[in-house]
């Protein structure tokens, strides 16, 4: 059984490390290019498997 602290630790960073992703391709390339959607939604999943270990 995986230690919840140590899952939700893990997707925190992760989730910080796809945001600062997102910003910078949505500076690059404009919010609604392919690429700044595409990270979005990666970060939409985090943001979902995080809430259900809540």
């Amino acid at each position: 059984m995986e230690d919840k602290h140590v899952t939700q630790e893990v997707l925190l960073k992760e989730i910080e490390r796809i945001r600062k992703i997102m910003i910078n391709t949505a500076l690059k390339e404009g919010l609604g290019s392919d690429n700044t959607v595409k990270v979005s939604q990666v970060l939409d999943r985090k943001l979902n498997e995080l809430e259900e270990i809540h």
